[in-house]
């Protein structure tokens, strides 16, 4: 029976010595723990890198560590390295390789902790749990790679993520990064997460760094907090990623898309946005379930290996500016029509190769570009038949690779959109139906003035056929940059309210036909547009083409009327998503004279504003000296004036009196 007692005391004393709780002083732990096989540590007090390192080399059985009631104070000691070679250590800082490998499952950190070192917590695979607090603004490189973390809250003070930071967390579900300052996710920063399902970013992280997010297959999507606000896409940063829908069409900062970024992904689909101006070799290579790749307005390549393997279908692939194709760019896409811009004049080796749906190609430069090796190497061009410019077909028929094609030049009556054989109001009609509505019908006849693109200058060639002012030759009409100006006053709105705005036109040429885009903030739509009488006897339409986007169409087999004054009243209405104090875009301004010379208008904006959260603004009426009345165009409305009558008479509007706003209700 003795004995037996005995025993239970033992076993009592030994498992009362897994656990230790220490006050400590800086560099005193080692002396405080006698028992180097506890598994529960908390410290109290002080401590600093000397303690951390004894942690490192001397309690491997340890589990749970509590440091929530210590002060980590600074150390230096020229003489004697401790982790990473290092020999200067901060404060309120959790030093490189602190705890790496070990076997630790749960830390508390001091509320207090500013920085987290490089690979402090590398290998740690049983690590489940760990306090990141608030104030942090630090996490080093490879910080929790090979961690066991399984939920990821980054402290909004967070300004530096160090690359590689979770990197091969396999456990890890979910991260919630939202900072208050500018960050780029860093490279690696989530590299090879097998079972990463939830990214949320808040609208500060700016960049997608190289292979942030590459090997997380189920990771589907992102969750922005507000506005998608990433300026660049790193290489390789989804590869093997799990993304179906990065949304394009809400990346409204995304400048560039660097070389493989979503390389065997699952994105579906890429709509690339107006403000990217780089999009990398292999983009999407071996995206396989890509269906379609709608480039910009001003893409001028298919960089190499681009949509190589993926499900491209979408004959306008090329988009309208496209100068270069490059190597394996196409290669293996399932496309069957494919229409090339008469802006190319390179497409590389294999670009096109093993493209065995294609039933038909439209090339639309007028000279026969230069090919790299076996560009359509597989495809049986012998039964495809290529549409080539007029006057076109001999040179087409002698090019190299070319001429395995079945060469075609256009037939039937030119300018016969519709293509029901005669040129009638009804082709007008057509025109105005692709570019309001984007409806493809007639894509391939639309283009009639063959520049390669289509516009209100293909309304006005069909207009002089139709007068008879106008016959087969003469294409080609050239453009200028036009002085003419586009304007139109700032107004102030509220939510649920509705405002015309007055499109003033000051041109010097005479127009027949006007194209402009609308670009509308969130909360704000067009309701309806109408032409002043300036614009008396021309057709008019306008459409939302895209979501936000908004395009006018003019066109006459006259001219305008004047060359000065309001041209279009345009009603708009907000919604209450509207915020206020934003800008309307008014782009791709386009106007034709009769003789088809297009001149592209300068773009312009219009500032919007609200009442709500703004204080009046009141003119000094003891300012000394007169001032100035100008609108938000920069148009001087009345010259020194007494600021007491500056802004009476003038419509609701914002103006800038004597250099400052004014808000006029």
């Amino acid at each position: 029976m003795k004995k037996y007692l005995l025993t239970l005391a033992l076993m009592a004393s030994t498992l009362m010595g897994w656990a230790l709780e220490v006050e400590c002083t800086p560099g005193s732990l080692a002396s405080h723990v006698a028992d180097h096989g506890i598994t529960t540590l908390t410290i109290t007090g002080q401590m600093d890198a000397r303690d951390f390192k004894f942690i490192a080399d001397e309690l491997d059985a340890l589990t749970t560590v509590d440091l929530t009631g210590v002060e980590i104070v600074a150390y230096s000691n020229a003489s004697n390295p401790l982790f990473n070679n290092e020999v200067s250590f901060a404060g309120n800082c959790v030093p490189a390789m602190a705890f790496f490998g070990k076997k630790i499952s749960s830390i508390n950190l001091p509320g207090n902790t500013k920085a987290i070192g490089k690979a402090a917590f590398a290998g740690c695979k049983q690590l489940t749990s760990i306090n990141l607090p608030e104030g942090l603004d630090s996490i080093g490189a490879f910080a929790f790679s090979s961690s066991a973390l399984g939920r990821v809250t980054i402290p909004s003070t967070l300004k530096s993520l160090g690359i590689g930071a979770f990197s091969h967390c396999q456990a890890l579900l979910s991260a919630n990064i939202i900072p208050t300052q500018a960050m780029v996710l860093p490279k690696d920063a989530f590299y090879d997460c097998m079972f990463l399902q939830v990214l949320t970013l808040g609208p500060n992280v700016t960049g997608i760094g190289d292979g942030a997010l590459a090997g997380t297959p189920r990771l589907t999507s992102i969750t922005f907090t507000q506005q998608n606000n990433i300026a660049s896409i790193g290489k390789a940063a989804f590869a093997g990623s799990g993304i179906v829908n990065f949304n394009f069409s809400q990346a409204n900062a995304l400048i560039e898309i660097a070389d493989w970024a979503f390389a065997q992904s699952k994105q579906v689909s890429a709509v690339i946005p107006a403000s990217v101006n780089h999009v990398g070799k292999g983009a999407f290579y071996y995206a396989t379930e890509l269906t379609s790749y709608i480039p910009n307005e001003h893409s001028d390549s298919i960089a190499d290996f681009l949509l190589a393997g993926t499900a491209a279908s979408n004959e306008d692939v090329a988009g309208n500016s496209v100068q270069y194709i490059g190597k394996y760019a196409l290669y293996n896409t399932p496309a069957t029509t494919m229409i090339l811009p008469a802006t190319v004049n390179y497409i590389g080796t294999q670009a096109m190769a093993g493209m065995t749906s294609l039933q038909d190609v439209t090339i639309k430069a007028k000279q026969v570009p230069e090919l790299g090796d076996d560009v359509w190497l597989g495809v049986n061009q012998e039964v495809i038949p290529l549409h080539v410019p007029r006057n076109t077909g001999e040179a087409y028929m002698a090019a190299a690779q070319w001429q395995n094609f079945l060469v075609q030049e256009p037939g039937g009556v030119f300018g016969d959109v519709n293509q029901d054989g005669t040129v009638t109001s009804a082709d007008i009609t057509a025109l105005y139906n692709y570019l309001l509505s984007n409806d493809m019908t007639f894509y391939e006849t639309s283009d009639v003035n063959e520049d390669g693109s289509i516009n209100a200058a293909d309304i006005t060639l069909i207009y002089n056929l139709l007068m008879g002012s106008k016959n087969i030759s003469g294409r080609n009409k050239s453009v200028t940059s036009s002085s003419d100006m586009m304007s139109a006053q700032g107004f102030i709105i509220e939510k649920g309210e509705t405002r015309t705005i007055d499109v003033e036109l000051l041109n010097s040429a005479a127009f027949s036909a006007l194209q402009l885009d609308i670009d509308m903030p969130q909360g704000l739509k067009i309701t309806s547009a109408a032409a002043t009488s300036r614009a008396a006897g021309m057709m008019m339409g306008y459409n939302e083409v895209e979501p936000g986007k908004w395009r006018i169409l003019l066109s006459s087999a006259t001219a305008l009327s004047g060359n000065d004054g309001t041209l279009l009243a345009i009603t708009v209405e907000a919604d209450d998503s509207f915020g206020g104090n934003e800008v309307i875009s008014v782009n791709n301004i386009i106007a034709v004279e009769p003789s088809e010379l297009v001149h592209f208008i300068s773009n312009f904006e219009v500032e919007v504003g609200t009442t709500t959260g703004v204080k009046d603004i009141n003119i000094d009426n003891q300012a000394s000296g007169p001032v100035d009345v100008y609108n938000m165009n920069g148009q001087l409305l009345r010259r020194n004036v007494d600021p007491s009558e500056a802004t009476q008479g003038l419509p609701q509007g914002i103006y800038i009196v004597g250099g400052k706003k004014v808000i006029v209700r």
